[in-house]
């Protein structure tokens, strides 16, 4: 049963260094950044905790992100890519594999998907699609209005009956290669980037998301917290967060960094 947010205890919080966040509708409410997000960023930032944004979203925007945003790095496309600082200047991409192989897989992967959508006329490719280097994203319910949700759930199913990795978030089907999500490169991140065992997750690592696609990081990350608009999701999701904040999105992520720092 998920917690209400007042539980998340004085102990949960003290050995928390890392804060791993979904992006769309978790930091962002609306289709927009509220200021309340950016400074709870900020705020965690000032206070030595590690951020790492872990999106479907496109490298593109996520270049973006790792650039301008107070966030040690960005997991982006569903773990298709890690995008982080290596200095103050640049910034280093590290894919799951090998960067040419995995461009050859999104060609591949797009062609297929271009055809089941011609099944499916009130979806469409993302606007985004330009931008993703490693996965095909498909819009139900971001410039699609109103959301397509039953569209979004025969889709789904098609690209799986086809044996496609297929996953769906609060405003996209997201299809990526096989062998990994957003738990495997966060993973693959905390272990080999910032030196943290598979032993410290528990205690060190705290995830916040809002949907479906956030399952692989529920499951895995005791320290887990779903923002309040995760409730829609609830019934169809076999792993939920332990705790939920109160309010929605990015209002509900800088909730829980109050709630989080007043404790710490």
């Amino acid at each position: 049963m998920i917690k209400p947010l007042e539980a998340l205890t004085k102990s949960d919080c003290q050995a928390v260094r890392y804060i791993l966040t979904d992006v769309d509708d978790t930091l962002t409410w609306e289709g927009r950044l509220p200021t309340d997000s950016l400074v709870a960023l900020e705020q965690l930032a000032s206070r030595g905790l590690t951020v790492i944004p872990v999106t479907g979203g496109c490298a593109g925007w996520s270049d973006m992100m790792a650039r301008t945003w107070p966030v040690a790095g960005v997991i982006s496309e569903g773990g298709g890519v890690f995008i982080h600082k290596e200095n103050s200047s640049s910034l280093t991409y590290q894919f799951w594999q090998d960067e040419a192989l995995m461009t050859t897989q999104k060609t591949e992967m797009l062609a297929i998907v271009t055809l089941v959508l011609d099944r499916f006329p009130a979806l469409r490719l993302a606007r985004d699609q330009a931008y993703r280097l490693t996965d095909v994203a498909i819009d139900f319910a971001q410039d699609v209005r109103p959301p397509a949700i039953e569209a979004k759930e025969a889709c789904l199913l098609a690209l799986k009956e086809l044996g496609l990795n297929a996953k769906a978030s609060s405003i996209h089907i997201n299809v990526s290669g096989e062998g990994y999500d957003k738990f495997a490169m966060a993973k693959r991140v905390l272990n080999h980037v910032y030196g943290l065992g598979d032993e410290g997750f528990a205690a060190q690592v705290m995830y916040v998301g809002d949907a479906p696609n956030d399952e692989s990081m529920f499951e895995r990350f005791p320290l887990s917290v779903g923002v309040a608009n995760i409730a829609e999701h609830l019934p169809s999701m076999a792993y939920v967060p332990r705790f939920q904040t109160n309010f929605p999105g990015g209002f509900g992520f800088a909730e829980l960094t109050q709630h989080l720092l007043s404790l710490r």
